[in-house]
């Protein structure tokens, strides 16, 4: 479906609307067109502005200990494992890199702004990222309950150092050490879903298997079953199954002692032990999100490994993964090895520099990153930075670099995937769509990064006769450019979305309500376009604006879209929030630009869901950078695969549904409307 982040919610009758931002076209402009540039909007253009200029030093003047400057002039620099506070200034000065590790830092495309004569430029999802990252506020906006933690980096919000400092202090006291739950643990490589209302069917299943091993075993006249499945392959799929059944609920009674130790199931959660309910579910799931972990919310492998994995191990790759990001922006480098191909391996700068400052910090292991925390108490965290000397950037780096994009579709099926039975079932694919991040140096062309992304195909939405039906929401293909950059962006729901999706469930004041759905619109981690977003235009002739048919590249919570084979979107090319966050923070870093700030909107709508009538109030589209010039970007057909070679317009009725009689409706806006996520 669609992805967004933490959302400042418009809570219905009376509570407040804490911050929302969109990307979408401003009322009132004509469908298609896509928002003119700052000047054409009476929006002041802005640069950031530049750095004062630095002291000039030597190196040896600059690495010297200077214990008297306050915290927010100084930067922690180790030589040869000692630790001594340094003129920051000096120290960037004469080639440090400066990597902010204060609780208050936030990727550049999230970064304070100013104008050219200091004023700043406020980015109002900035505070709810922040406030995040720190445990401090929820999805909403609003303030976290007490005890409660948000694990968010699979969203992108990576938690502050002093979220991770309490984290590693806590575990390393009480460790969760259970070698009996270890062994358990360890017996298994996953643990199969049987749904809580399947229990008593899988028992009688696993009951009848081994008495029928066990008839067979006599007939046979063996020793063992194990015997008999070697003589007989026929039994050695229900031997497996008896066996594994009895270690996997050790397994699971192990995976909810851990759960337990580590905070994440409470009493609260209301799980029925030994059943792998909802509860549980929500456990694991945090647990993943803690953990970065890209499964679906089920005991496989990678969730398995982690939780046999000591606390302070995993919280170390908490660590860092944290400072990966820090490294990656302060650096402002992209590459991450995938953007060359097997026998021509790329780059891969993120990791150089992150194991550099690993090295050159000491946090070489868990122990080193403990005894880390143990020196530098939460308090150093409002303003620590560390001095790191880093290999130099490739030639092609400068202030303004030949960037472009590039799509590849993959594999594209037009044909409605409905099988014989009437369900909904896409089609295979062997090659998955593709977003390569290039830039251009000395006419070769260089490929920074490669990642997956999604395309459109068919999604449900509800027409103008108020009936969902299927309809297939492909992608564009052709030259594009990014001229538009929105952080915090909003997703405008089109009318043809299903009021379903509009509405969720939250308890307030005490009481479950439901409320406007500000995780879809946005903005927030879990929003249609995720934490940031790059709309795909065509360029408008001079003094014409922009053609915008609604497609995106943007951030997305939904990683199981984008890494599932059968993972679509309505049109849009997701990326992972973090990645998207890197990629676009890179490219306002790399590119001229001009800083438009904060885009008002005060979009209201109202809608009937069931019996009630809900409003939705949107102040703001989001904080928008204007690339000059853009960037080009070229979607491919990819190849067409199937019967149909072109897309189905039009609605095409759901299998099982009822209708109305008559001809189907018309698609709203004509047949190349797009919702655009």
């Amino acid at each position: 479906m669609v992805s967004s982040c933490a959302r400042h919610s418009v809570l219905l009758f009376g509570l407040s609307f804490a911050l929302a931002s969109g990307c979408n076209r401003p009322e009132g402009a004509p469908p298609g067109a896509s928002p003119q540039h700052p000047e054409a909007q009476g929006t002041p253009a802005s640069r950031t502005p530049q750095k004062p200029d630095a002291p000039h030093v030597s190196a040896q003047e600059a690495e010297r200990a200077r214990n008297d400057l306050a915290p927010d002039q100084r930067a922690l620099l180790v030589v040869n494992g000692a630790a001594r506070w340094v003129d920051a200034k000096a120290i960037e000065s004469v080639g440090y890199t400066l990597v902010d590790l204060r609780d208050d830092w936030t990727p550049a495309i999230f970064a304070e702004e100013h104008t050219p004569d200091g004023v700043p430029l406020p980015n109002r999802y900035r505070r709810v990222l922040i406030g995040l990252s720190n445990d401090q506020l929820d999805e909403d906006g609003e303030p976290l309950a007490p005890g409660q933690k948000n694990y968010l980096e699979l969203y992108g919000a990576f938690p502050s150092f002093s979220v991770l400092r309490e984290r590693f202090v806590k575990d390393a006291q009480h460790p969760c050490d259970d070698p009996e739950s270890a062994t358990a643990l360890e017996a298994v490589e996953t643990v199969s879903y049987v749904a809580p209302d399947d229990i008593r069917k899988d028992e009688l299943k696993i009951a009848r298997f081994t008495k029928e091993l066990e008839t067979a075993r006599k007939a046979a006249k063996l020793a063992t079953i194990q015997e008999l499945a070697q003589a007989k392959p026929e039994f050695a799929a229900r031997l497996a199954l008896v066996e594994k059944r009895p270690k996997e609920k050790l397994a699971l009674a192990a995976v909810e002692k851990r759960l337990e130790c580590e905070g994440i199931l409470t009493p609260e959660s209301k799980h029925k032990r030994g059943i792998y309910d909802e509860p549980m579910r929500l456990a694991v799931r945090s647990f993943q999100q803690k953990h970065m972990i890209y499964e679906q919310n089920y005991l496989r492998k990678k969730t398995m490994d982690a939780l046999v994995r000591p606390l302070v191990d995993n919280d170390y790759d908490a660590v860092v993964r944290g400072l990966r990001e820090r490294v990656v922006s302060a650096a402002g480098v992209i590459e991450d090895g995938t953007g060359g191909t097997a026998k021509n391996p790329g780059l891969n700068l993120v990791e150089e520099y992150t194991q550099a400052t690993v090295q050159q910090l000491g946090l070489t292991d868990a122990a080193a990153a403990l005894k880390f925390f143990e020196q530098h108490p939460a308090e150093d965290f409002k303003t620590l930075r560390v001095a790191i000397k880093l290999p130099p950037r490739p030639a092609y780096y400068s202030e303004h670099m030949d960037l472009s994009i590039v799509v590849d579709r993959g594999d594209v099926w037009y044909d409605l995937p409905i099988d014989s039975q009437g369900r909904f079932n896409p089609f295979g694919r062997k090659r998955f769509p593709s977003l390569t991040l290039y830039t251009t140096h000395e006419g070769k062309k260089i490929a920074l990064a490669r990642w997956r992304t999604t395309i459109g195909s068919w999604r449900a939405e509800q027409a103008p006769d108020g009936y969902e039906y299927f309809r297939y929401k492909g992608s564009d293909v052709g030259p594009r450019v990014i001229r538009q950059i929105v952080s915090g962006p909003v997703w405008i729901a089109p009318t043809s979305t299903p009021t379903r999706s509009l509405v969720k469930g939250k308890i307030v004041n005490g009481k479950w309500q439901k409320i406007v759905n500000y995780d879809e619109l946005g903005p927030g981690y879990l929003s249609a376009y995720g934490l940031v977003a790059g709309y795909f235009v065509v360029p408008g002739p001079p003094g014409k604006p922009d053609w915008d048919n609604g497609v995106r590249a943007h951030g997305s919570s939904d990683y199981l879209s984008i890494y599932s084979p059968a993972g679509y979107s309505h049109g849009c090319h997701r990326l992972p929030n973090h990645i998207a966050i890197r990629m676009y923070s890179f490219i306002i870093g790399h590119r001229n630009k001009q800083i438009a700030g904060d885009q008002p909107l005060n979009f209201q709508r109202q809608f009937l869901q069931g019996e009630r009538v809900y409003e939705i109030r949107i102040p703001s589209r989001g904080f928008a950078y204007y690339l000059d010039p853009p960037v080009p970007v070229n979607v491919l057909e990819g190849e067409i695969r199937g019967n149909a070679k072109k897309p189905i317009l039009g609605y095409v009725q759901k299998p099982g549904e009822e209708y109305p009689p008559g001809p189907l409706p018309a698609v709203a806006g004509g047949p190349d409307a797009k919702a655009g996520n």
